[in-house]
């Protein structure tokens, strides 16, 4: 969804909750609705929002993990990296090395900033190489996001050196056995 989509999405959340008693919503709460629910399309929230007030599952305002779980759990991870990837060439495409990201999409994030760090990366990728790099980006998205869900987590190099400094400072004085 994008900034356009605002008022269409209050539409429908109001909607739903004139079918569920006793809701109140919030502009904090939608705001924190719209935001989680970004990714998707608008007319994917809307068909989710109706197919939830069609069942008798709920006696309460659906959550957005519910309105996610209507969506068919959303985009799967092939999709999602497909789309960050080309998140990632569009900026390039509009800013060049020069430009100074910001990415939502926590893995994407990462990889940009410990993988491919964007402006090196960005000062150094020839437009030949940009087609082989969105199939790597992929695979590395799939795979760190494989990585999350069964907890297995590599930080950023920053967060590595910032964890060893933690680590060492909460370990000086003490004598440490090296094994």
């Amino acid at each position: 969804m994008t900034a356009s989509d605002i008022d269409r999405f209050t539409e429908i959340m109001a909607g739903m909750a004139e079918n569920y008693p006793n809701t109140h919503l919030s502009k904090n709460g939608l705001t924190l609705r719209f935001k989680a629910l970004k990714a998707f399309d608008i007319d994917q929230v809307s068909q989710a929002a109706i197919a939830l007030i069609q069942t008798h599952k709920f006696n309460t305002m659906p959550t957005t993990a519910d309105i996610i779980a209507a969506m068919g759990q959303g985009l799967n991870v092939e999709d999602r990296a497909e789309i960050e990837a080309v998140k990632v060439l569009e900026f390039f495409r509009l800013y060049g090395r020069n430009g100074d990201p910001v990415f939502e999409d926590p893995t994407t994030k990462h990889l940009m900033e410990s993988r491919w760090r964007y402006r090196s990366w960005a000062s150094t990728i020839t437009e030949s190489d940009l087609k082989w790099w969105r199939v790597e980006f992929t695979r590395s998205y799939i795979s760190h996001h494989a990585g999350m869900k069964t907890g297995y987590y590599i930080p950023a190099m920053g967060k590595i050196k910032q964890l060893a400094r933690m680590a060492a400072k909460s370990l000086s004085g003490r004598e440490v056995q090296h094994g």
